[in-house]
């Protein structure tokens, strides 16, 4: 793996275990195993860049995750699982690393923008998989924004809660109301 890429990977994994103003460059070299001169090399603009670029990267793994998901019979569903899987796996101590980014706009706000971004993205792929389902434009963006909404906050629920009973609530009343926009 290249030395860029283990940078994102451990900032990525640090930042959705303590948030931005959590990871220090000291936990990323650590965590990555890379030299800190590497890290100014590949990241001039030091941690602000690296957080910026993570926040980038996994928002794009993410979406691409996210536009799989939204080709399953129950997109929501499959989508709040996804959340689980990952919380289930870090015992509850891995979120989102998007949402740590768009918290960490006093520490990194170029990783804000970039979770800003993110978050368009993940709203453009499930209202176009609303608007195919038939779901009007309009009403397809702003349900859109309130699954995205609605999922991150659970995310941030379950992990707090440390279990993932408020992602499975979450999915059974968005479908309902997705279900309620299909109907009209």
């Amino acid at each position: 793996m290249a030395v860029r890429d283990q940078l994102i990977e451990a900032t990525a994994d640090l930042m959705r275990r303590h948030g931005v103003a959590g990871t220090g460059v000291a936990e990323i070299l650590k965590e990555s195993g890379v030299a800190r001169r590497s890290l100014y090399l590949n990241f001039p603009g030091g941690k602000t860049e690296l957080v910026t670029a993570t926040t980038k990267t996994a928002g794009g793994a993410l979406t691409a995750v996210l536009s799989a998901v939204m080709t399953k019979p129950d997109p929501i569903g499959a989508f709040a699982e996804m959340w689980s899987a990952m919380l289930r796996a870090t015992d509850f101590q891995g979120g989102c690393p998007v949402v740590a980014a768009a918290l960490g706009r006093h520490s990194a706000a170029g990783a804000t923008e970039a979770a800003v971004e993110v978050f368009g993205e993940w709203r453009r792929v499930i209202a176009d998989h609303l608007h195919e389902a038939g779901v009007a434009d309009t009403v397809a963006a702003s349900l859109a924004t309130t699954i995205v909404a609605a999922v991150e906050g659970a995310v941030v629920l379950s992990e707090a809660t440390r279990t993932t009973a408020p992602l499975d609530d979450v999915a059974a009343h968005l479908n309902e109301l997705v279900a309620l926009h299909l109907a009209g």
